[in-house]
Formats: structure tokens, sequence, C-alpha cells
């Protein structure tokens, strides 16, 4: 994801938190709240930090990567109230990849 930049705040939000995980738990965190950006800049807003237990467990599962992908979409229709087109957009996927997954049951 290029063009993505740190906001001063948000560059104050990350070097306050502890890391309990590792680099991992960082690029994670990262990654994570440039899909959540608006705009191309990450601001506080955007930045989540899960509970250590949850970060480590998403990682340490030996999954596919169609069960993440699943997993992380399952993820984003529950926080987003089944908004399919606000899912898709956060995402960068498209709204007939999400109409698939549902209508197969995968998610």
């Amino acid at each position: 994801m290029g063009g993505v930049t740190l906001n001063k705040e948000a560059k104050q939000k990350l070097s306050s938190y502890a890391y309990p995980g590792n680099v991992r738990e960082l690029k994670t965190i990262i990654e994570l709240a440039a899909v959540m950006c608006d705009g191309g800049e990450i601001k506080p807003d955007d930045i989540t930090f899960l509970p250590a237990t949850k970060n480590a467990e998403f990682l340490s599962e030996e999954k596919t990567l169609k069960e993440y992908t699943q997993q992380i979409v399952r993820f984003y229709l529950d926080k987003y109230d089944e908004n399919i087109a606000l899912v898709a957009q956060k995402l960068d996927i498209g709204k007939s990849t999400i109409y698939k997954m549902l209508q197969q049951e995968e998610i």
C-alpha cells in the first residue's frame, strides 16, 4: 500500500505502546491501520491495539491464506454491521468478492 503516512499523533500513539508481542505485532498493527485510514494518512483513531493474547492466537494459528482472508472479511462485516460496500472499500476488495463468499457460505 504505497503513499500511506503516519501523522504526528499516530506516531506518538505507536511510540507509547508497550508491544507485548514482537515486531510482527507492530507490522500487523500498521497494516490494519493502513487499511482503516482514509486519504492515505494514518491517524490515532485508525490504530487498534488488540490484546496480546488475541494477536498471538491469531498469528500462531496455522491456516491457509483463504481461511485468514475469510476470517478478516467476517471480522470487518461484524464490525461494520454487515455493510458490504464499506467493508469492500476498507479492505480494498470488490463487493462481488464479499457477495460470493457469503453465497458460498465461506464467511
